[in-house]
């Protein structure tokens, strides 16, 4: 069923970030490229309509200096309006975030580290896609050339576009810059967005050898089961952690209800239904699975990264 928020007038978001080469997947793609086709053609009118702009972008780093040749980690910061927000690589409804860089000869640029995502929801409680409030950091490693001259002073360009949802969606975007010198030292942490630009990527979505994952596919449901692989992996809690699952590719239904069960060995069951609109040739689970809690009782780990092949579900014991 599909959701009742975030409707741009007269045309339905509904994107399919997976690009799957079938006509089906195709035509569910229409929708999000008549919409990008008109949030462009429209967007210097809708910018102008909504000064101040409800999503105030800028581009930080977590170090003060670049060093020839050395990787270093910048971010786009995003701070959103109260109830407003942007949305993840699956956006579920909506556009995820994108940058295109501007770099000179010898740099490159790594793609969005991606944190994990919320379930939004509109004032009515309704899930209206997977994405981000409040202050957002989006890390990306750039990496000069060891050319660079120490003493000189490098400024790094891109041009950020999103799509900002409350109750209506408007898109948004800005260029955005950043200058910092070159030095042959070690480079110091940046003061003011060093902290919490670290914090983002020590909490980034991963894999954790205390965890494994298996997954099965029935017609209509997706059983998702994690198991701790020796004592003491998770913290203890009074209660069971709030569980949710949000796939990379949309073969999970973003805005259908998850059930997660405890088991009696630490793990959890997760029912997860599928997409009627999905891929229907997925042989793996991909995406990110999300604790209240923490997967890591030495760290902050609040998505487990999950990539694992579906196989056979287990026959059902027979009778003796």
């Amino acid at each position: 069923q599909a959701p009742t928020g975030h409707q741009a007038p007269g045309l339905r978001l509904r994107p399919n970030p997976s690009h799957f080469a079938t006509m089906s997947s195709l035509r569910r793609l229409l929708p999000a490229f008549s919409l990008l086709a008109c949030a462009l053609l429209f967007a210097p009118v809708l910018r102008a309509a909504t000064k101040p702009t409800r999503v105030q972008a800028s581009l930080v780093a977590a170090d003060t200096s670049v060093q020839p040749g050395q990787p270093l980690t910048v971010a786009l910061r995003l701070v959103h309006d109260a109830h407003w927000h942007t949305y993840w690589l699956n956006p579920g409804t909506g556009l995820p975030t994108v940058l295109k860089w501007n770099l000179p000869a010898g740099w490159t640029a790594g793609a969005i580290q991606w944190p994990a995502p919320l379930v939004l929801k509109d004032k009515a409680g309704n899930t209206v896609g997977n994405g981000y409030e409040g202050e957002l950091f989006l890390p990306v490693t750039l990496t000069p050339p060891a050319s660079l001259a120490p003493g000189t002073t490098v400024e790094r360009k891109a041009a950020a576009d999103w799509l900002m949802c409350e109750e209506i969606c408007v898109p948004g975007s800005a260029n955005v810059a950043l200058s910092l010198p070159v030095s042959a030292e070690a480079p110091k942490p940046d003061a003011t967005s060093g902290e919490k630009i670290r914090a983002t990527v020590a909490g980034l979505p991963r894999a954790d050898a205390a965890w494994k994952a298996t997954a099965t596919r029935s017609a209509k449901t997706i059983t998702l089961h994690v198991s701790p692989t020796g004592p003491g992996v998770a913290p203890a809690t009074a209660s069971a952690p709030k569980l949710h699952f949000f796939s990379d590719d949309g073969v999970i239904a973003f805005d259908e209800p998850q059930t997660a069960q405890p088991d009696d060995h630490g793990g959890f069951t997760v029912t997860l239904p599928l997409a009627t609109d999905g891929p229907k040739d997925a042989k793996q689970l991909l995406g990110v699975l999300t604790t209240s809690t923490s997967w890591s009782s030495g760290a902050t780990l609040r998505g487990l990264r999950v990539d694992t092949p579906f196989v056979a579900a287990a026959p059902p014991a027979t009778p003796i």
